[in-house]
C-alpha cells in the first residue's frame, strides 16, 4: 500500500498477526500465514488508519483512546474525541508551590471529576508513594469542596 507522503506501507495481518498482506486480487489483501483475506471496508478503514501520522504522545485519553498528541503548546489532543488536555505540570498561575503535583491532580479531579471516579480513579494509581497518595487524597479533598462552594451546595456543620 502506498502511503500519503510517498513511501510505501505495509500491514501485518490483524487474524494471526504473523506475517505481512500480500496483494490478492484487485482491491484485497491476502496473510499467507493464516490465508485471511482482507477487503472492503475493513481494508478502507486499515488504509487510513496507516496513513495517520504516527502517535507523538503517551497519555492515554479518558475516553479510552491509548494515545495523546502533544501539541506545539504542551495542551494534549486526543485523535478519537478531540479533548484537549493541559498537561498537570504546565505552568499555571492559580497553582502555589505550596502543594505538590499529586495534591494538585486530585484537586482537578475533585474539583472537575465526576463524582463516581473516586472509588474507581485509575489516575490515583499512578501515585505508588504513600505521601503522595495522601496529598493526592487531600487535593481531591479540597478540590470537591471548591466545587460544593461554588454550586452552593455547602452543608452547614
Amino acid at each position: 500500500m502506498d502511503n500519503s507522503d510517498g513511501g510505501a506501507r505495509t500491514l501485518t495481518c490483524p487474524f494471526c498477526s504473523e506475517a505481512e498482506l500480500c496483494a490478492f486480487g484487485r482491491n484485497s489483501l491476502r496473510c499467507e500465514e493464516c490465508g485471511g483475506v482482507l477487503g472492503g471496508a475493513l481494508l478502507e478503514t486499515l488504509n487510513r488508519i496507516i496513513s495517520l501520522p504516527d502517535a507523538a504522545g503517551d497519555h492515554a485519553c479518558e475516553c479510552g483512546h491509548p494515545e495523546m498528541r502533544r501539541l506545539p503548546d504542551s495542551v494534549y489532543r486526543c485523535p478519537a474525541c478531540g479533548s484537549e488536555v493541559t498537561p498537570i505540570s504546565a505552568p499555571v498561575s492559580w497553582k502555589s508551590p505550596d502543594h505538590t503535583e499529586a495534591y494538585w491532580c486530585g484537586w482537578l479531579d475533585g474539583r472537575y471529576g465526576d463524582p463516581d471516579w473516586f472509588t474507581n480513579n485509575v489516575r490515583l494509581a499512578k501515585w505508588e508513594d504513600p505521601s503522595d497518595r495522601l496529598d493526592y487524597y487531600r487535593g481531591h479533598r479540597a478540590g470537591q469542596e471548591a466545587r460544593l462552594r461554588k454550586s452552593g451546595l455547602v452543608e452547614a456543620s
